[in-house]
Formats: structure tokens, C-alpha cells, sequence
């Protein structure tokens, strides 16, 4: 697939902002699953200032390498972003998140990815936050490796925090799957449900190098297993 073009990605950025972040504040009207009729948001000056067309939003929703979005007709036409929501409004139902509620539905592998600064905060506070997101990302393998991984995780994360697949697990979260395969949960994650924790080391000494140590020394302090993947060039 070939690269988006500027304007392509200047038009998803604003789509991006309008359907996770923005449509409250910018009084669109989106319903609690998240959608915004289109004919709606081709009015609004953020698409309007790009001559944005629904052959450009259906292009772009086509060509997405992250299927950041989806299109439904009811009967109008409406689209949502599949995850990354922080308006608190947005409470999907299972046609846009499908709650996993037996551990034979939990894939492979569950896997938040973040660097080595933002695991060491981690692990002081004793959990994964969700901060002003609606949900803490989980990913079924790595970005960058794993095929079945779109989105959920930046392909720059040096430290993979692989979680238990258990019913430990789900009588501590509610866990939902997206529309374009990201593992999502309302809840802080805590330290006690990490299965391991998968690290790049860094290659300067500087302080992501110290940070690097008291990541480690917090590992062996909580008793939580941590590997070594191959160091970044």
C-alpha cells in the first residue's frame, strides 16, 4: 500500500481529533457509540479547510493501516473512530466493543506497549492508568512484528508489559475487543496482573539508562519476571 498522501493525513488527523477527543467541545452531535453523521462533520471548518468529499473519508477509512475508523449506514451515513476516546460521553454497546467475558476469548498474547520512562512510573504507582483516555490499550502481539496487530501500541515501545490470560484477569477488568483488534479496559491495570515485562534496552547512558536500572530494580523488588529483546540500532 502506498503512503498517504499530506493531504490524506492531514484530513485523518482531523478526523481523529473530531471522533476521540473533540466532538463534545465542538458540538458535533455523536451518539454513545461514538458515531458522527458524515454529511455532519464535511461541514465543519477542520474538514472544510481541506475541500474534504465523502470520497475523500471513504478513501481514507478504506486505506487506514490502523482501521482507526468505521462507516455504517442507519440509514444515514455515520463514522466512528474504533478506540482512543477520551469524551466520557462515548459508552459502546457490543456492535463497536464486544466485551470478553470467558478466557477462552482472550487472544494470545495481551500486551501494553509503552518506553522505558513511562514503565518505571508504572511500576512507582503500582498500575497501568488510563489517565484522560477512556481505556488503557492492550495489543494482541507487537507492533512492527505481529501481523494481527494494527493498532494499540506505537511501533517505537521499547518495553512490551505482557499481562496474565486468565480468569484472574477478568474478575479484575472488564475487557472489551475493538472493531479494528485492540484490547480495551476501563480500569487501571495493576502490577499484580503482569505477566512479564519484555525491554529494549536503551543504548545511551543517559537518563533513559537510569531509568532503565530502577526499572529493573523495581522488577526484582515485585517479583515480576522481565526479558531482554534485541537492543534497538
Amino acid at each position: 500500500m502506498s503512503e498517504p498522501s499530506k493531504r490524506d493525513v492531514q484530513i485523518s488527523k482531523a478526523l481523529s481529533y473530531l471522533l476521540r477527543h473533540g466532538a463534545v467541545k465542538e458540538k458535533l452531535p455523536i451518539d454513545s457509540n461514538g458515531y458522527v453523521p458524515v454529511a455532519v462533520l464535511l461541514a465543519h471548518n477542520r474538514l472544510k479547510c481541506h475541500k474534504c468529499t465523502v470520497e475523500d473519508i471513504h478513501r481514507i477509512v478504506d486505506n487506514n493501516d490502523k482501521k482507526r475508523f468505521h462507516i455504517v449506514q442507519q440509514p444515514q451515513e455515520l463514522i466512528c473512530a474504533t478506540q482512543g476516546h477520551s469524551i466520557a460521553e462515548i459508552n459502546p454497546d457490543d456492535g463497536v466493543l464486544h466485551e470478553i467475558t470467558d478466557v477462552t476469548e482472550l487472544p494470545d498474547a495481551l500486551i501494553h506497549g509503552t518506553n522505558i520512562s513511562r514503565s518505571l512510573l508504572i511500576l512507582q504507582s503500582g498500575s497501568i492508568k488510563r489517565g484522560s483516555r477512556n481505556h488503557v490499550h492492550l495489543s494482541p502481539g507487537v507492533s512492527g512484528r505481529d501481523s494481527q496487530v494494527v493498532s494499540g501500541m506505537r511501533n517505537s515501545s521499547n518495553a512490551h508489559i505482557h499481562l496474565k490470560r486468565d480468569q484472574q484477569l477478568l474478575d479484575q477488568l472488564r475487557l472489551f475487543k475493538s472493531l479494528n483488534n485492540v484490547y480495551l479496559t476501563p480500569n487501571d491495570v495493576p502490577v499484580s496482573l503482569f505477566e512479564k515485562v519484555v525491554i529494549r534496552p536503551p543504548k545511551n547512558t543517559g537518563k533513559t539508562g537510569e531509568d532503565w536500572q530502577k526499572v529493573k530494580d523495581l522488577l526484582k523488588d515485585l517479583q515480576i519476571p522481565f526479558e531482554l529483546a534485541e537492543a534497538s540500532h
